[in-house]
């Protein structure tokens, strides 16, 4: 039963598909840390490329720390849909794999947008500026100026990561921590998964909710 229950979390994450430490993190009450003996590290994510290049980041940054982790590809492999997989079917893997935690990393939410571009310096109009002084030099510069091309999208990604404690006395609390932090506009996938990892990884360890 309480196997069935951490599952059911964990297919429940499934189905949303310089370092700093992450700005927004949850820890359930009287959780203190914990020293895991085997950490499996999974990304949700249909980009192969990413998926592998996160969970192997992660992966090198808690080795680096002295803690076991592995990624997750020889558990839920890239062909397979995991939201179709059913509760036994994961749960048998992470015990078959001997992991005693499991960190699941999703990207929850996109938002975006319009940014404006221009670089001015700004002059106020009783002083002239680029207006001119009079009323219709005004109007008729900023009635051309809003059909400029001086907007752009910025996009912000938002990620959660969740730690799950399979061994949790209490199958109620098997999400022992949580956290979010948010990307604007990365360079591209090695970009977003270093600055992410890194953030994560340092939150985890100078928190004290993975210990050596």
């Amino acid at each position: 039963m309480k196997t069935r229950i951490i599952v059911s979390l964990i297919a429940l994450t499934f189905l949303w598909s310089c370092s700093t430490t992450m700005k927004y993190t949850w820890t359930k009450d009287n959780f203190e840390g914990k020293s895991f003996d085997k950490i499996l590290v999974l990304a949700i994510s249909k980009n192969l490329k990413s998926r592998t290049l996160f969970e192997n980041t992660v992966v090198d940054l808690l080795k680096d720390e002295g803690i076991n982790a592995t990624n997750a590809l020889n558990v839920f492999t890239p062909v397979e849909k995991l939201d179709e997989l059913s509760e036994d079917e994961i749960g048998n893997r992470i015990k078959d794999g001997g992991y005693d935690a499991v960190l699941i990393t999703s990207l929850v939410e996109v938002n975006t947008r319009d940014v404006q571009v221009n670089d001015y310096s700004y002059y106020p109009y009783m002083y002239g500026g680029r207006y001119g002084y009079g009323y219709r030099s005004f109007i008729h510069y900023n009635y051309d100026f809003m059909y400029r091309d001086q907007y752009r999208q910025e996009k912000t990604y938002v990620l959660e990561t969740r730690l799950y404690d399979v061994n949790e006395p209490d199958v109620k609390e098997a999400v022992v921590w949580s956290g979010q932090s948010e990307l604007v506009d990365p360079s591209g996938s090695e970009s977003a998964s270093n600055t992410y990892s890194k953030s994560l990884v340092k939150t985890l360890m100078e928190s004290g909710t993975v210990k050596k």
